[in-house]
């Protein structure tokens, strides 16, 4: 059989689509767990399994896809994607958005400080003159934030590492991880998606966030390099199978 006929055997059935959506979102999931969602008998779970056999690898008794598995159900997810494309004049492709996704991150940076300062001491939204303004007014939670960032660089350090940075992941893993858009990108009108088009897995959404707030020059680096050809901007994109589209 060439790598074709075992392609269409493979995802010719929508069980077997079924089970490596299931095996995808739960990766180590048991034998008796997807017996369980699939709601079918054991005879005939092992027999897709065994048609599924070259895409998946076992790993203490739990089944994941294996790097073949991972790329076929990518390169499913951009068919499903593209055959949907006919049905509506409008589709949401993804694509880097890298203008976008700026702009997005930098608005919730700003609301993020925002919040943090404002709830720490609300006398932060009286509007003051600000110095690196030349003097225009401002809320004065800006002026901390400009001075914590540019006067007091080992206060930033602190302060990042042991308290915004933790708030940040948190604020990215539960608003992507609810609905694939932190408040930035519901501004910006793009969100993430699988890419299957599937909501992400609270799992791919504390992944994503984490190296997005913690190593993210290297993660668009490394990304570049490794990536970019299969249509992902950052290595942890890639390694969770999300990327953006347009809301």
């Amino acid at each position: 059989m060439t790598d074709l006929d075992y392609f269409v055997a493979a995802v010719g059935h929508p069980l077997r689509r079924m089970i490596l959506q299931i095996i995808y979102q739960t990766p180590g999931i048991s034998y008796s767990q997807i017996l369980s969602r699939v709601n079918i008998s054991s005879g005939k779970l092992n027999f897709h399994l065994q048609k599924l056999d070259r895409f998946l690898t076992q790993v203490g008794g739990g089944y994941r896809l294996s790097d073949e598995g991972l790329e076929l159900f990518r390169t499913l997810g951009m068919l499903e994607q593209r055959l949907s494309t006919k049905e509506s004049p409008q589709p949401k492709t993804h694509g880097f958005y890298v203008g976008r996704r700026i702009a997005a991150f930098l608005i919730d940076i700003l609301l993020i400080l925002t919040v943090l300062f404002v709830a720490a001491d609300p006398t932060s939204l009286i509007i003051a003159p600000a110095w690196w303004l030349y003097g225009l007014p401002v809320p004065t939670f800006l002026t901390r934030i400009v001075e914590m960032l540019v006067t007091y660089p080992e206060l930033n350090i602190v302060l990042v590492r042991a308290y915004i940075f933790a708030f940040v992941w948190m604020y990215f893993t539960l608003l992507e991880g609810y609905r694939g858009q932190s408040l930035g990108k519901m501004i910006l009108r793009i969100r993430i998606v699988t890419v299957s088009g599937a909501r992400m897995t609270a799992h791919e959404a504390a992944v994503r966030a984490l190296a997005k707030v913690f190593i993210l020059p290297l993660d668009i680096l490394v990304g570049l390099i490794k990536a970019r050809k299969a249509g992902f901007l950052r290595y942890f994109e890639f390694y969770t199978r999300t990327w953006v589209i347009r809301a």
